[in-house]
């Protein structure tokens, strides 16, 4: 419980939310304490969803050659094509009782970083990954090969927040970021990968093996 506060994003990326929230538990306790009713489980829900976990993918300590999953959720699409020069694509819808931490699904440096403002429609729709909100994470992996990870944002999700800037140098289940209230998180992926994960699969990031490096 300890490190369940202590580690809450609501204290540092929601920290306008939770001030917010604690000067009207304060002024409803002192003028109308009716409505702690209120305030009170709005404030336990952002708590839950600004969690923060600490994850470790046992299987990539043993195994190089795993890549990790980026986001809780559920495998909503697995595709193959030419998407931008990938051909593969994993895409991971979050819904508000998820995890909105994003990690890192393999040790690389950032080659950068571009934010793209769009629409806010439901984030588990194919389309939402063209024209939503999106912020784009290109990491070059120490094997040469480029992955992309792309933070939607969704019909709630109003902000994506990226925690890593070009040249940064990053480690495989590092955290990179979050998108806050529902959300989606696509995965491109290089040919040599084998795909670990099926559609309607529920998924943890920085635990669940996404693909290896064949």
């Amino acid at each position: 419980m300890i490190d369940f506060l202590q580690n809450n994003l609501l204290w540092f990326d929601g920290k306008f939310i939770g001030i917010l929230l604690l000067i009207a538990i304060s002024l409803s306790f002192y003028w109308y304490k009716y409505l702690l009713i209120l305030f009170i489980p709005v404030l336990i829900f952002c708590l839950y969803f600004f969690r923060n976990p600490k994850r470790v993918c046992i299987e990539k300590l043993q195994d190089n050659s795993v890549l990790i999953c980026p986001a809780d959720g559920k495998i909503v699409d697995i595709s193959e094509g030419d998407f931008e020069g990938y051909k593969k694509k994993v895409s991971i819808f979050l819904s508000p009782l998820d995890v909105h931490v994003n990690w890192s699904p393999e040790e690389g440096v950032v080659q950068k970083v571009c934010y793209r403002p769009g629409k806010f429609i439901v984030a588990y729709a194919p389309k939402s990954s063209d024209i939503n909100e999106r912020n784009d994470i290109f990491i070059k992996c120490k094997n040469g090969k480029t992955i992309l990870v792309r933070q939607i944002a969704g019909i709630v999700a109003r902000r994506i927040c990226c925690w890593v800037g070009p040249e940064e140098e990053l480690f495989a289940g590092q955290k990179i970021g979050m998108i806050r209230f529902g959300s989606r998180v696509d995965v491109f992926l290089p040919e040599n990968v084998k795909i670990e994960i099926e559609v309607g699969q529920r998924v943890k990031g920085g635990q669940t093996v996404l693909a290896r490096w064949v």
